[in-house]
C-alpha cells in the first residue's frame, strides 16, 4: 500500500499535471522509502501504517517526492541506476562501473531522490545513527 494517494501526488505537483502511471509509482516510491526506512523507529496503528498523522505525513511526501523523482528520470525500475551517460539518436549508452566519476561524484544516477532523503532527514526518521540501549 502506498503511502501517499493519487490525489495527494496530484496536489503536490499542481499546476503541473498527474502522470498517467501516477498509482504504479507511487506504489514503487513508497517500497523505495520503505528500504530506507529499514530500522526506523515509530508507532504503528493495527494494519502496520503509522500512527503519528505527522509522521504519516511525512512519509506521503517523501512518496511524493520519489514519485516526482522517478517520472522526471524516467527510470521506475532502477534500471538505469548505473546509466551515466545515454544518447537517444543511434542509441549509445554509458555503464557506470563505479570507478568514474560524474557531476554527481559517482557517475551514476542516484536511485533515491534527494528531496525525499531529506523530508525523512528532517524528521528525524532516516535511521543514519545506530540506537543503543
Amino acid at each position: 500500500m502506498a503511502y501517499a494517494t493519487e490525489a495527494e501526488f496530484t496536489d503536490f505537483l499542481a499546476p503541473d499535471t498527474s502522470p498517467a502511471q501516477a498509482r504504479r509509482l507511487l506504489e514503487t516510491a513508497s517500497d523505495l522509502i520503505d528500504e530506507l526506512l529499514i530500522g526506523a523507529v515509530y508507532a504503528v496503528d493495527d494494519q502496520g501504517n503509522p500512527a503519528d498523522p505527522a509522521v504519516a505525513d511525512t512519509f506521503a511526501k517523501a512518496v511524493c517526492h520519489q514519485a516526482q523523482y522517478m517520472a522526471e528520470t524516467g527510470d521506475e525500475t532502477g534500471a538505469n541506476a548505473n546509466v551515466s551517460s545515454l544518447s537517444q539518436g543511434g542509441l549509445s549508452i554509458t555503464r557506470s562501473l563505479g570507478g568514474s566519476k560524474g557531476s554527481g561524484g559517482s557517475g551514476r544516477t542516484p536511485r533515491y531522490s534527494e528531496n525525499a532523503i531529506g523530508v525523512l532527514k528532517a524528521r528525524g526518521l532516516l535511521p543514519i545513527r545506530p540506537r543503543t540501549f
